[in-house]
């Protein structure tokens, strides 16, 4: 016997095919969480390696900013160097150390637009500029200063210091010697000036790697920055004027 629609009776008992109402059965469900645990599991891992390295880019980008930042102050101010009928010595580095720490001196004259114009527009044509460092403390290595003043008297003397930079773990110059053309650790002449000069600047590793690198029981190498800048040649005094020729 049909049923009035014209469709096969159910037995008794039987299961009736699922509707479109019907739900998931407990294995469906537990499938699907743990492919999507799995999913998200696989997304949280490439993120947290995306954050990851993009923390140790951010660092080491840092980190170059702050070496080559450095460097190029002090190549600025060392292409101007000049040291003609000034009165008294006007370039000088000391080999010298701070908190155990190579942290070298240099002071000199130079004529590079290193500092800006007074009220009038006008510049000073020779600058007095100086490097030294300072213990910064609080596990921050050594701290640069710099100062750059008009020249007034001393050549090398005068100016207040500011603070360039922290984070400082070494600052060495050598100079080369154009009589035997050996490079030196300190210049005292006071009738010569160097060749050229030879920076070497090492900063201070990154607390957070250097932890990671003390656990993965792996050296780390400390960041190091080096550049070599040539001395201009001094300008000949002028000549003295020859004098008129008289008459017999």
């Amino acid at each position: 016997m049909t049923s009035a629609a014209g469709t096969a009776p159910v037995a008794p008992g039987a299961r009736s095919p699922r509707g479109a109402g019907a739900g998931f059965t407990l294995m469906e469900v537990m499938l699907t969480v743990a492919i999507t645990a799995a999913v998200f599991a696989m997304i949280g891992g490439i993120l947290v390696s995306v954050l990851t390295a993009s923390e140790k880019i951010d660092r080491k980008l840092r980190t170059e900013k702050t070496g080559y930042g450095i460097l190029s102050v002090l190549r600025r101010d060392l292409t101007g160097v000049y040291a003609y009928a000034l009165g008294g010595p006007a370039f000088r580095g000391e080999d010298r150390t701070v908190a155990g720490k190579p942290a070298d001196t240099l002071r000199f004259v130079t004529t590079a637009r290193v500092l800006g114009g007074d009220g009038r527009g006008a510049r000073p044509a020779l600058v007095a500029v100086g490097y030294r460092l300072e213990d910064a403390g609080e596990g921050r290595g050594l701290a640069l200063y710099r100062r750059a003043s008009a020249v007034e008297g001393d050549p090398l003397g005068g100016g207040a210091y500011a603070e360039l930079c922290a984070g400082i773990e070494a600052f060495q110059l050598e100079y080369l010697d154009g009589n035997d053309r050996a490079w030196k650790t300190s210049w005292t002449d006071e009738e010569r000036l160097p060749l050229a000069v030879k920076l070497a600047l090492e900063v201070v590793v990154d607390e957070n790697e250097r932890r990671a690198a003390e656990q993965a029981q792996v050296e780390l190498p400390t960041p190091k920055f080096e550049m070599v800048v040539g001395i201009p040649a001094q300008p000949a005094p002028p000549a003295a004027p020859t004098p008129a020729p008289t008459g017999q």
